[in-house]
């Protein structure tokens, strides 16, 4: 069973991750829902928890993506009436980028949504998706809108600084996207490198505008940014720099990543390979304590589930780093081609038949993937310990940034590993 959101998802996500933008959506209140408590739990703004802020009607309550509520006369009649009257309060909330996101059911009604936006006097601060990437996969989705927002924004072109990048392909979907941020910022930091920009994870309206400042766009998951490194490219001048190996996942591909980064900027990799040298001592200490305390995952088996450059560079780490055997490998929709390439010439090289297997079938030790599935594996005896790669639920309360990239990453994932080794012997 495939659970993946959709490109109409992914949309909205890719707005909501603008620090001062919103979600708009011209649709029924059921569309809005899961979107809107996504986005407020993820990436919370302003005063969210003060829920007499959002009283107002189109709110219901939640403080992101306001709804039209559109019901059975407006499919019929339109839904101009509730644009009028949505429209004014938004405006009031201040934000500096707004986008109208007509649901699949509201993009057949056929209302012309710049058209009530010039009648708001709010062309100049909002956008309009008359039809959003509904049958796409929501990477998918995220990389087409994000290069809708651009090409509508009209960036400037200014000079280029040599020292300075954007990091594309972040998205607030993604489990601990702020604190993977952290971590590229800090090994670009010591690279002597500046990070302009972080299009639809965390940054701003101004920061999108100062991206073009950028020398290079580093991609660091092309599913979410292969059209968005494309457009800034042709339109910008900004080359694209794809580390071949995928996301910096694991002290190895993280040095490669380094390096690929400092090699198309011209930049003093050492410092960053210092601070991951240290790390890796770090793992090393702990690694050898707690080998004949609580055992080593050596032969564990894992099954992962997720973009397929993420997916690469972990299985490989696994694999190669702690001798982990892959027995269930897939990839969400939207794969990048080359990393899947690159993971099945993988497998195939050392005769491992998991492409494509049913974890519930091969019932590994070790599920990576987002948490609903992971949690029926576990319920159902055939996993023993999920590792959640993807904000799919919120059961879990984190009071520090964590993240999975990186060797900050790296070590994350090792705890979880070796805390579980621990506990199966139990």
């Amino acid at each position: 069973m495939k659970l993946d959101p959709d490109g109409f998802i992914g949309t909205l996500l890719a707005i909501e991750g603008i620090l001062d933008a919103r979600a708009v959506m011209n649709g029924p209140t059921g569309c809005r829902g899961n979107p809107a408590y996504f986005s407020d739990r993820h990436f919370p703004r302003e005063n969210s928890l003060n829920r007499r802020s959002f009283e107002e009607p189109f709110f219901f309550g939640q403080s992101r993506i306001p709804c039209t509520y559109l019901d059975s006369d407006d499919y019929i009649l339109g839904s101009a009436g509730k644009l009028r009257e949505i429209l004014p309060l938004i405006a009031e909330k201040g934000d500096s980028f707004l986008a109208i996101v007509n649901s699949p059911g509201a993009s057949l009604i056929g209302d012309d949504l710049n058209r009530f936006l010039v009648e708001a006097n709010l062309d100049s601060i909002c956008m309009a998706f008359e039809g959003a990437a509904y049958s796409y996969p929501l990477a998918t989705g995220f990389d087409m809108a994000m290069v809708s927002i651009l090409r509508w924004l009209k960036l400037n072109k200014f000079p280029k600084v040599k020292n300075r990048v954007n990091l594309l392909g972040f998205s607030i979907n993604q489990k601990f996207w702020k604190g993977n941020v952290a971590e590229l910022k800090k090994l670009c930091e010591l690279m002597g490198l500046y990070v302009v920009c972080v299009p639809g994870a965390g940054s701003g309206i101004a920061e999108i505008r100062e991206s073009t400042t950028a020398s290079c766009n580093i991609v660091v998951y092309p599913e979410y940014s292969t059209k968005t490194a494309e457009y800034l490219e042709s339109e910008y001048d900004i080359p694209a720099v794809i580390p071949a190996g995928g996301a910096p996942v694991g002290f190895t591909q993280t040095e490669e990543w380094i390096s690929a980064v400092a090699d198309a900027t011209g930049r003093d990799p050492n410092p960053a390979l210092e601070y991951l040298k240290e790390q890796r001592v770090h793992a090393f200490h702990q690694i050898s304590r707690y080998h004949h305390e609580a055992g080593y995952p050596k032969g564990a088996t894992f099954s992962i589930r997720g973009d397929s450059s993420f997916v690469l560079p972990l299985t490989r780490w696994l694999f190669e780093y702690l001798s982990m055997l892959p027995v269930s490998v897939e990839f969400a929709e939207g794969q990048d081609p080359e990393m899947t390439g690159k993971l099945t010439e993988f497998l195939k090289t050392h005769e491992i038949p998991a492409l494509g297997a049913d974890p519930s079938i091969v019932q590994p030790d070790f599920y990576f993937g987002d948490s609903l599935t992971g949690k029926d594996l576990e319920l159902s005896g055939k996993c023993r310990k999920t590792i959640e790669l993807y904000n799919r639920t919120t059961s879990d309360i984190y009071f520090t940034e964590k993240a999975y990239l990186g060797g900050t990453g790296a070590l994350w994932i090792l705890e979880e590993i070796f805390q579980t080794v621990k506990d199966f012997s139990e």
